[in-house]
């Protein structure tokens, strides 16, 4: 690993080789946050850095890796945290100017679980103001950029995560998904992105969105990366009332105690979710399942709900969240208002407007999705749905952030695996002619997250489209070693 790859390296390759102690966890911030330092000013991935804590966190797992005792394969490793996860004693404004001044006293249940897992916390990434969008066009913050194009949307809500990831600006990074706002940027960004099953991470300090629908989870370079990450992350949460008090598995060690091919796996393609997509998305997905039939698994068609589509799927997925957003912020729209953009504040009234039975209806809806989708898979005896990510690819970044254009189509496939609550996970399946990213997206049953990070991980074991990076011509990073004794070393103040 030279010294320019630092930034790049995957969790698992940069864990081991600090065990071997061939990586320094300083030298491994450094390089991160000299990258910040070359980039962030064109891309925006992060609002606001916490470089001097990352410093003192990383002398820490320095000193652990020379005595032995890693706290777990996170240990030094630098991880990037949505602007909507609490940070104590760190700004956390949930992408909108009215909560400016919001300074959380203590950490969201996920950053507690990493900190004390020792991983690095870089700083706090831009979003879509309030998790409410596609595109983290930000008006208070500034639109993020993607690092394959930079007058193109990178996706959201949790845009400035998968530009953190994909520019080498962190190594892992922690998003949201109420409906596919983890899965759009990773598919945009080229990066690997997974949403849990709902109630296996905690959401205790997270700036709710919809919590019907809201999940917790990770983005990083691979599936195996995300399995690392979850090791660390998923567990009961005893202050999130949709916790399930459940043991999580052994993510990252079933992936790699499992064979390397996909023998036996059968994969469910949706019809449905294939109507309207765009010429290079199909192009990339079609030879994606011509990779996943190599590795052995069985690909079928099957539609879970028939009668209904997958745009009356995303609509009713709307609907909760509209209401549920107005329940949440109607008060802070009532007092801060004015510091709120013009395209959430008329969110916000619009769903006053929506009938208490048009919700009730809704959420029923939303059950019989789940079990619909959740009895195909098992009597249809599949593992998992493959899909596009996404129909479209990122469109331009607008102008004007209160008046970019809405494409309807963007969260249609990812919003089902909302409703569904079922473990979806977004990976890289190539480059369309533009030089852009497109998105694959596996889906499985409920508490089978194991199941669908192996499938990943295997068609990764099989590509390289996960290693892709960017078109960016930034300086080396600093040397990867250890130095000499970490006592020695200038402290940060």
């Amino acid at each position: 690993m030279t010294a320019s790859d630092l930034p790049y390296s995957s969790i698992a390759d940069a864990s081991a080789a600090i065990d071997r102690l061939e990586v320094s966890p300083v030298a491994l911030i450094e390089a991160v946050l000299a990258r910040i330092d070359s980039l962030d000013a064109r891309l925006n991935a992060y609002v606001r850095l916490t470089r001097d804590s990352a410093l003192a966190e990383a002398y820490a797992a320095e000193e652990r890796a020379r005595s032995g005792h890693r706290r777990s394969s996170l240990d030094g490793i630098p991880i990037a945290v949505k602007d909507l996860i609490d940070t104590a004693s760190v700004v956390t404004a949930a992408g909108t100017g009215a909560y400016h001044d919001r300074v959380p006293a203590a950490d969201a249940e996920a950053v507690r679980r990493l900190r004390e897992a020792g991983a690095v916390i870089v700083g706090k990434t831009n979003t879509h103001e309030l998790a409410w969008g596609g595109t983290t066009n930000n008006r208070h913050f500034g639109a993020t950029h993607s690092p394959w194009r930079l007058d193109r949307v990178p996706g959201g809500s949790s845009g400035g995560s998968g530009v953190a990831v994909a520019a080498g600006l962190a190594l892992g990074a922690l998003g949201t998904d109420t409906g596919g706002s983890i899965r759009i940027p990773a598919g945009n960004c080229g990066v690997t992105g997974f949403k849990p099953t709902f109630g296996l991470v905690g959401r205790t300090g997270v700036v709710p969105l919809a919590a019907t629908l809201d999940h917790v989870g990770p983005l990083a370079r691979s599936a195996l990366d995300c399995a690392l990450l979850l090791d660390v992350l998923a567990g009961p949460d005893a202050s999130d009332p949709d916790s399930e008090a459940r043991p999580p598995d052994p993510y990252a060690a079933s992936l790699l105690a499992t064979p390397a091919g996909l023998e036996g796996v059968r994969l469910a393609v949706i019809p449905s979710l294939l109507a309207g997509c765009e010429l290079p998305v199909l192009e990339a997905f079609e030879r994606s399942l011509e990779e996943l039939r190599r590795l052995g698994a069985t690909v079928e068609h099957l539609d879970p709900l028939p009668g209904r589509t997958g745009d009356e799927v995303r609509a009713l997925v709307v609907t909760i969240i509209s209401v549920e957003a107005a329940t949440t912020f109607g008060a802070l729209a009532a007092e801060r208002g004015h510091l709120m953009s013009r395209p959430i504040r008329e969110r916000l009234e619009a769903a006053r407007a929506i009938p208490a039975v048009g919700y009730r209806r809704a959420l029923d809806a939303r059950r019989e999705v789940e079990r619909r989708c959740e009895a195909a898979l098992r009597d249809g005896h599949f593992d998992a749905f493959v899909v596009p990510t996404s129909p479209v690819q990122p469109e331009p970044i607008a102008p004007d952030p209160e008046e970019e254009p809405d494409v309807p189509l963007r969260f249609r496939n990812t919003s089902l695996f909302n409703a569904t609550r079922q473990p979806a996970l977004s990976v890289p399946s190539g480059l369309d002619p533009e030089g852009l990213p497109t998105g694959l997206m596996f889906a499985g049953a409920r508490w089978t997250d194991a199941l669908v990070l192996r499938i990943g991980h295997a068609y990764q074991r099989a590509t390289t489209h996960h290693l892709e990076r960017p078109p960016l011509d930034v300086p080396q990073s600093p040397r990867p070693g250890f130095g000499g004794n970490a006592e020695e070393k200038a402290r940060p103040q």
